[in-house]
């Protein structure tokens, strides 16, 4: 089994400095420490991050927060993708991540206690932001650093996050329908308290209001099949001449698509539908869903480089905007303008 004095070789420089290096040492360069790592990986050099947490009570691991909501984590790749990203930077820097679950507010705030308190994790980052968020609220009473991934409800200028333009990604996909003839334009949406949520619906009131169009909104999961079916009998019922959807993630857009298609008077009418987050489901889908990436992974890379960035805590806030892109596909249908 290789040792620091292995890897300090391989390196090109001292065993104190490679010890330095992949703990996360300020004095440590950055080119050095890239090169410290890379050695270390080419000898499976596993440090001993219990032994250095003794040593230091601060540990090199960050601590990553997922959503109560646990039936969308399993469900939706949008947060493995965001996973996947932060993993890769804070391995290059010699880092660990630990996920931080629960099945409730409750629970999600005592295990990052624990966490906080027994693993000595001082840094973390939230893949979600939500309002009156006891999680934040945990972490200041701490004076832990911490990134999300989303746009903070409240101290935005405080608050370091990575963030997509969701008002302008609901603008552009609720245009690109209306470019193809639509003009009565429902926007789905499952939970108005999510921040994500809530700023793609004002990118699509925008588009909507600059066409002098109604906004057209239904709230639904789409939890189980009959309920589906019950909620849009409802909807068309009083909205009958709906062509489009802009639904707020692609799971739901593809649930919806489920259902429509399931429905044979539905099915004919050849409803046009755009997701976002371009999942690996959206091109397994028939027809394809058309779809807005946002780059997920992407988002957790620049979330991981901010939360290993050793900043003072008189620094001001860093706010990173991961652009996005619409991946035009088959669901998307041009119409004839209905005026």
């Amino acid at each position: 089994m290789a040792t620091i004095k292995d890897v300090a070789q391989r390196a090109g420089v001292s065993p104190s400095t490679a010890s330095r290096a992949m703990h996360g040492s300020k004095i440590i360069s950055q080119p050095t420490r890239e090169k410290v790592v890379k050695a270390a990986r080419e000898l499976n050099y596993a440090p001993d991050f219990n032994a250095q947490n003794l040593a230091t009570k601060a540990s090199n691991t960050i601590g990553v927060v997922l959503p109560v909501d646990h039936h969308e984590i399993f469900s939706n790749p949008f947060f493995l993708e965001m996973i996947r990203g932060i993993n890769s930077i804070c391995s290059q820097h010699g880092s660990m991540t630990t996920l931080a679950t629960g099945i409730s507010s409750d629970e999600l705030v005592h295990n990052i206690d624990v966490m906080i308190a027994q693993g000595h994790i001082r840094n973390f980052i939230l893949l979600y932001s939500e309002k009156d968020d006891p999680v934040v609220a945990r972490l200041q009473h701490f004076d832990v650093q911490y990134v999300v991934i989303g746009k903070p409800y409240a101290d935005v200028n405080k608050t370091s996050y990575v963030d997509n333009d969701n008002i302008q990604a609901g603008t552009d996909a609720t245009q690109y329908l209306i470019e193809q003839g639509h003009r009565r334009i429902c926007f789905l949406y499952s939970d108005i308290s999510k921040m994500v949520q809530g700023d793609r619906i004002l990118g699509y009131q925008r588009a909507m209001m600059q066409q002098n169009l109604p906004n057209i909104m239904l709230e639904q999961r789409f939890e189980n099949h009959a309920d589906g079916v019950s909620a849009l009998k409802k909807f068309f019922a009083q909205y009958p001449d709906v062509t489009g959807f802009v639904a707020v993630d692609d799971m739901l857009a593809l649930k919806l698509q489920q259902v429509l298609h399931n429905d044979p008077d539905w099915k004919v009418k050849q409803f046009s539908l755009i997701g976002f987050n371009n999942s690996i489901f959206s091109e397994l889908a028939h027809p394809t869903l058309t779809s807005v990436a946002v780059f997920p992974q992407r988002l957790g890379e620049e979330a991981a480089k901010i939360a290993m960035a050793n900043r003072p805590t008189d620094e001001l806030s860093t706010a990173i905007i991961v652009p996005h892109q619409i991946v035009k596909r088959h669901s998307v249908h041009q119409i004839r303008s209905l005026g």
